[in-house]
């Protein structure tokens, strides 16, 4: 996992696995891809991004990885 991810304090409120979703996305992967990689279900991970976006109150990927990356 990335160091930001790490250190930007918004994560806490995400789960272990959210954290693991959120920084895959923030590398630009797709759901598709985010679940080949974690051995889950594109339905499921497209689930746990919106969780995601519903916590750290971001609207769109490309929002979620500028906050995650330290440019918000």
């Amino acid at each position: 996992m990335p160091q930001p991810l790490d250190v930007a304090p918004c994560v806490a409120a995400l789960t272990p696995r959210e954290r693991q979703v959120a920084a895959h996305v923030a590398r630009g992967f797709s759901n598709r891809n985010i679940a080949a990689i974690l051995g889950t279900s594109p339905n499921t991970v497209h689930n746990q991004v919106a969780a995601i976006f519903t916590k750290l109150g971001v609207g769109n990927r490309t929002a979620l990885a500028w906050l995650l990356l330290g440019g918000g």
